[in-house]
């Protein structure tokens, strides 16, 4: 079963993006903030588990996004996990620094329902059923070691 994490603060959103992508083989974990979410990332270190997928909101009480993101991408475990940027947020500056953060992408939510949720089908289907990805034992650092 794939899992993935969701960091939203805001529980309608959350349910929506839960409806367009939870089923039979993909679970999902929310997290209302960053600070509760990076607390559990790194008790799961300590157990060498992580998710699949990390669909991330920028806009979140206490830490916002971006620092989510760079304190993520500082735990081990957690290099290899896409993040992806869920956000309603379509400014320029914000894309370029979500990827300078080591995003692996970034979605605009819609207030459409439809185009929402095709777009998180979408997003799931890159993930989990189009690009290969290495497992973390095939990882091995820079010049071979």
């Amino acid at each position: 079963m794939k899992r993935i994490f969701m960091v939203e603060d805001n529980g309608d959103h959350a349910l929506l993006i839960r409806k367009g992508i939870e089923d039979g083989n993909c679970a999902v974990a929310h997290y209302r903030n960053g600070l509760d979410f990076l607390k559990d990332c790194e008790e799961l270190q300590a157990h060498d588990s992580r998710p699949d997928l990390i669909l991330l909101d920028l806009k979140l009480p206490g830490m916002d996004g971006f620092e989510v993101l760079k304190h993520l991408k500082a735990i081990r475990t957690f290099e290899q996990v896409p993040v992806v940027i869920l956000t309603t947020s379509q400014r320029r500056e914000e894309i370029e620094k979500a990827y300078q953060l080591g995003a692996a992408g970034y979605v605009v939510k819609s207030d459409d329902f439809g185009t929402l949720m095709t777009k998180l089908k979408r997003v799931k289907d890159y993930w989990f059923h189009t690009v290969e990805r290495l497992r973390p034992e095939q990882v091995t650092k820079v010049g071979g070691t």
